[in-house]
């Protein structure tokens, strides 16, 4: 039998807004409804609909699992369980990235935007948390690197990287610069991209080129030692 607090004060809840919307649910809890019939699971505490609605306050809010667990009778760890399986149904569909460039080169697009942003996450204790550490942002987190047509609509989003990841080391590590000159497309970045055109000059064999390779890569200009800006 549970004891009352010694303040007087016992669990309450209230209401919160997702700036969400119902599209959004509706699709995330067909996700879910399909992902069950496959199983043919007969049975879970909650619905496709509220599996949903708690997996985007998760992704949305990162509000404590036993809290909103609380509120749904379940624990944290079947609200960890529960984010886990909608991540990887959504990662499913995510596009790869050959097709995206391939349907890109298809309707005779030119130039690729491409530019990496950090999502922050919580701190966490010991040495293996530190690669997560960002000195720019100065707060820890995930990088992501991110292909956009010129107009801005988003085509493609890689895996997480460390936090301490630069957005060129990312471009470098995942090859985006050859992917996209291997369909015909120019890739355009910030400042945080410059010197990328360098990596051009040093491949000497292009299969694209059949020789030095030609590609043009689009970034801002900075001053270097030795090379003011004029």
């Amino acid at each position: 039998m549970s004891q009352p607090s010694a303040e007087g004060f016992g669990p309450l809840s209230y209401q919160v807004t997702l700036p969400l919307s119902g599209q959004t649910l509706q699709l995330v809890a067909g996700l879910i409804r399909a992902h069950r019939q496959r199983l043919r699971s007969r049975w879970r505490k909650a619905g496709p609909a509220q599996q949903a609605l708690v997996v985007l306050a998760v992704l949305r809010d990162d509000p404590r699992l036993t809290h909103l667990g609380a509120g749904m009778g379940v624990s944290a760890s079947t609200v960890r369980r529960w984010v886990l399986e909608v991540i990887t149904l959504l990662a499913v569909r995510a596009a790869r990235l050959n097709r995206v460039l391939r349907r890109q080169a298809a309707r005779a697009a030119a130039v690729v935007l491409v530019d990496g942003t950090l999502i922050r996450t919580r701190r966490r204790t010991g040495k293996a948390n530190r690669a997560n550490y960002n000195g720019k942002h100065r707060h820890h987190g995930l990088v992501v690197l991110a292909l956009t047509d010129e107009t801005g609509r988003l085509l493609w989003v890689s895996a997480a990287l460390p936090g301490k990841t630069a957005d060129i080391t990312a471009a470098r590590r995942l090859r985006i610069r050859q992917h996209l000159h291997a369909h015909g497309l120019t890739p355009a970045g910030d400042k945080g991209f410059h010197g990328w055109h360098k990596d051009v000059r040093t491949t000497r064999e292009c299969p694209d080129c059949e020789g030095p390779c030609e590609q043009i890569v689009l970034t801002p200009y900075k001053a270097e030692a030795r090379r003011p800006l004029t």
